[in-house]
């Protein structure tokens, strides 16, 4: 399945997104008790976000008759990237959430569409394997991001991570959209 060029890209970019999906739900934590925030603004931010992927939701029949699943891609990895450009600079809940809720936006629409384009392009027979591969990536992701990150994190900080991360994910949406 990783020699078919056009699932390789989904199974790259789907990664990808798992990994600013995991990263949102270990650094918004961490990032709200360093600037002071209480465990109820954390929570509203988090659900910020929860609340933004299950809006993306009911928008996607909509939005998946007017774009194609590269197009939504594309749109998710430069979101993401945007955010966690910003997310250092955001000092405050209400800031904060509104970022979270963008993230959300971006990242919920994406597996839909990656679903999609995994029944789509998956050698006749082998969609159930693609579809598992895709798990173990996602599950790949959540345990190697806060592991990696927070390691970095702790060196570093959160800001040169979130740039870092966002830098990636804008070269990666400048990738995309090469290949849509």
């Amino acid at each position: 399945l990783l020699r078919h060029p056009t699932l390789r890209r989904v199974f790259a970019i789907n990664a990808l997104l798992a990994g600013a999906w995991d990263l949102h739900t270990v650094f918004v934590p961490i990032y709200g008790t360093r600037i002071g925030l209480t465990a109820s603004a954390i929570g509203m931010i988090l659900s910020s976000f929860a609340a933004a992927t299950f809006v993306i939701r009911f928008a996607m029949p909509w939005l998946a008759l007017r774009v194609r699943e590269q197009q939504v891609l594309t749109a998710a990895l430069l979101v993401a990237a945007g955010v966690y450009l910003l997310f250092p600079f955001a000092r405050g809940p209400l800031s904060l959430a509104v970022l979270s809720f963008c993230l959300g936006l971006g990242l919920g629409s994406a597996q839909p569409m990656v679903m999609s384009l995994l029944h789509t392009h998956s050698p006749p027979g082998r969609t159930g394997e693609a579809l598992g591969l895709r798990m173990a990536l996602v599950q790949s992701m959540a345990v190697a991001v806060p592991l990696v990150f927070g390691a970095l994190g702790a060196s570093v900080g959160i800001g040169p991570v979130c740039w870092s991360v966002g830098a990636g994910l804008a070269a990666s949406g400048y990738w995309s959209r090469r290949g849509s």
